[in-house]
């Protein structure tokens, strides 16, 4: 009925036409009239006028009794209580087939109004756009997981999928336990289960967040400002200091001399002194020694046969046959049953240059800086490093994952994995299309789950960052995307301000090397009181789009309000004044009286500056409906409303339809 009326024009013309002719055979002009055809003897030219005229109003009569009617009816009944029906969205694009990445974030209707439109279209982010971040804000219960972080893994992950040149990797950050599940199910519905690789305590992979190529200080660093976030940042910058030289010198000491460091081995030299000068002095003997093995002069005069051609030579001092000491002469010498003895000479003039640069440092520091704190203070200092340190060595099954043994990272002496399965390093992980995921519920520990999430984004953003260089040097080569999605970011967040690490360092560098970085949180102020100071907004302005879903306090609603900015806008006002002439006093009622009385109404505009969407419009958007201030990668969207296509229901479905089924 609507479009009917809406082509009223057009169904009167047909209908006049219909009727015109209907009475154009029926009641035909009536020249046989004596009138009239004495007007056709005297006056021909008048009499055809008549009959022209006559015709021209059986077509155009009809035409204004239609017109006049369905206007009527267009006035008077349905424009009252007139509703806009939803138009039929376009095919929304499937994932998997996509020649070029983008993703889709929801349906757009009026744009600054929450009302269906008759052409809704699609809001898309290209891949250029991608690259600037993606922020999603909204209070618990406004659908971030099931309308944005859900199918926004989808349509990445699904990209590319069957070309194992170009799927898209990543890291998935989460503190419920359910999201790696579904990513894992978004996987395996796109055949590329063998990408899926999670880190938890049940899980065959084992992760050392110090195995890497960091020096000690970068190590130690990280440490301190993970503590910093963990237990907050003191007053005083004593006590950071004192912590990342305590454990910049014992990761120092245990790369020098083993090539392999874990929390525990910190951890235990950290609250035991005695282990530390043990610990150094071993490292002195194996960066200075020469080791060999020794054999009595009567063992070797009784065996001589058997010890010739093994490179024995006698040594006056020891009164010994020494040999330089090798795994093959070892098995010999235990094959054949001849009793040994290990020897080991310092020889300055044959260690590593820079690994006995590195233990003179570590011995300075040790006797001349370390012994010589006060015990108060050093066991004050030691306690703020083992509250954290501690973690991985109260549980087996931390221990097991996240302190694995060196044997674990040798591929000859775990072959079978026998130790553990090591898990790559990020930059394998990235260049391979692998997704990891660290499925550590904060419910189990929730300052060990932050540690470990904390310690994984730092390796995955300096691996990403690595590509730079790599990219510059190889620009005919394609380097995939890469994808970091973190649920809840605000218990994984961490800034640097004027420290050299931070997210809002790494999101503000990581366009050139083609990471998408989709964060979640339940608001701004959960992301403003687990940050210090004003950094969460240096860390906010990184993301270039924000989705804003329903908010449920008044600063972050009235933050949001600010993003979205103000514009001129026209205003209505309205006056109503009365006067009167000859006014008198009622005796009667004591109020004024006049006979003669004027009123007068008037209506203005006027333009005045304001929020494009105020705070109640956040506090009140409904489950998956958003304002989005999208950006494209060259120019800025203006915010506007848009709806969210939440993962369980038909996508092609508008947003309006289905909350009329109750589906949302």
């Amino acid at each position: 009925m609507q479009r009917t009326l809406e082509s009223r024009v057009f169904i009167s013309a047909i209908l006049a036409m219909a009727t015109g002719a209907f009475l154009f055979y029926t009641h035909p002009f009536p020249d046989e009239q004596i009138f009239l055809h004495v007007i056709s003897l005297r006056a021909p030219h008048a009499f055809l006028s008549f009959k022209y005229l006559y015709y021209a109003l059986l077509f155009t009569t009809p035409y204004l009794v239609c017109s006049t009617a369905l206007s009527g009816l267009y006035i008077f009944t349905l424009k009252a209580r007139r509703t806009i029906s939803p138009g039929r969205l376009p095919q929304y694009p499937d994932a998997s087939k996509r020649d070029d990445l983008f993703l889709v974030i929801g349906e757009v209707h009026n744009p600054r109004k929450p009302v269906p439109a008759k052409a809704p279209y699609w809001l898309t982010i290209p891949e250029r756009g991608l690259f600037t971040g993606i922020a999603i804000l909204g209070a618990i219960g406004s659908g971030k997981t099931s309308c944005c972080m859900l199918p926004f893994a989808e349509q990445i992950l699904a990209y590319k999928a069957a070309d194992k040149e170009k799927r898209i990797g990543g890291l998935v950050l989460e503190v419920k336990g359910d999201f790696c599940r579904k990513v894992k199910d978004i996987l395996d519905r796109h055949q590329r289960a063998e990408d899926y690789i999670e880190i938890s305590l049940d899980s065959e992979y084992c992760y050392n967040p110090l195995h890497n190529d960091l020096d000690a200080y970068a190590l130690a660093y990280n440490i301190a400002s993970l503590l910093n976030n963990l237990f907050g940042r003191g007053k005083e910058p004593f006590w950071q200091q004192a912590y990342t030289n305590l454990v910049k010198f014992i990761i120092l000491l245990h790369k020098a001399a083993y090539d392999y460091v874990t929390f525990f081995d910190v951890y235990q030299c950290a609250i035991s002194p005695p282990l530390l000068e043990e610990r150094i002095d071993e490292a002195e003997q194996i960066i200075l020694g020469r080791h060999y093995v020794a054999i009595t002069s009567k063992v070797f005069g009784e065996r001589t046969a058997d010890l010739a051609g093994l490179g024995f030579v006698h040594d006056q001092k020891e009164d010994r046959y020494l040999a330089p000491a090798t795994r093959e002469l070892r098995d010999i010498l235990r094959m054949q049953g001849i009793p040994s003895e290990a020897r080991t000479v310092l020889d300055p003039a044959q260690a590593n240059p820079e690994k006995l640069a590195q233990l003179e440092a570590v011995q300075r520091w040790f006797h001349d800086d370390w012994k010589r704190i006060e015990p108060k203070l050093r066991t004050s200092i030691v306690e703020g490093v083992s509250v954290f340190l501690s973690l991985f060595d109260d549980n087996p099954k931390v221990k097991r994952v996240f302190c694995p043994k060196k044997e674990c990272y040798d591929p000859q002496k775990n072959a079978n994995n026998q130790f553990g399965k090591p898990l790559p390093s990020f930059s394998w992980l990235i260049e391979h299309g692998a997704v990891a995921a660290l499925n550590f519920p904060i419910g189990m520990n929730a300052g060990l789950a932050k540690a470990l999430g904390v310690m994984m984004k730092l390796d995955f953003e300096r691996a990403v960052l690595n590509r730079v260089p790599k990219i510059e040097a190889h620009p005919e080569q394609y380097f995939r995307q890469v994808l970091f999605l973190c649920d809840e970011y605000q218990h994984f967040a961490t800034v640097g301000a004027s420290d050299p690490t931070g997210d809002e360092k790494f999101f503000s560098l990581s366009r050139q090397p083609k990471c998408i970085p989709i964060i979640a949180t339940q608001s701004i102020s959960s992301l403003r009181s687990a940050l210090p100071a004003e950094s969460w907004r240096t860390l906010l302005q990184t993301f270039r789009t924000k989705i804003v879903l329903s908010l449920s306090d008044d600063f972050s609603a009235r933050t949001a309000s600010d993003f979205c900015g103000r514009e001129d806008q026209l205003k209505v006002s309205y006056s109503l004044s009365e006067s009167g002439h000859d006014t008198k006093v009622s005796w009667l009622t004591g109020k004024a009286l006049s006979h003669k009385a004027n009123i007068i109404a008037s209506k203005s505009y006027n333009t005045q500056s304001d929020y494009r969407f105020d705070m109640k419009t956040f506090m009140e958007l409904r489950n998956a409906q958003s304002v989005v201030l999208a950006y494209d990668g060259i120019d800025p969207k203006p915010p506007m409303y848009c709806y969210l296509k939440p993962y369980y229901n038909d996508p092609n479905e508008s947003y309006f339809v289905q909350l009329a089924k109750g589906k949302l």
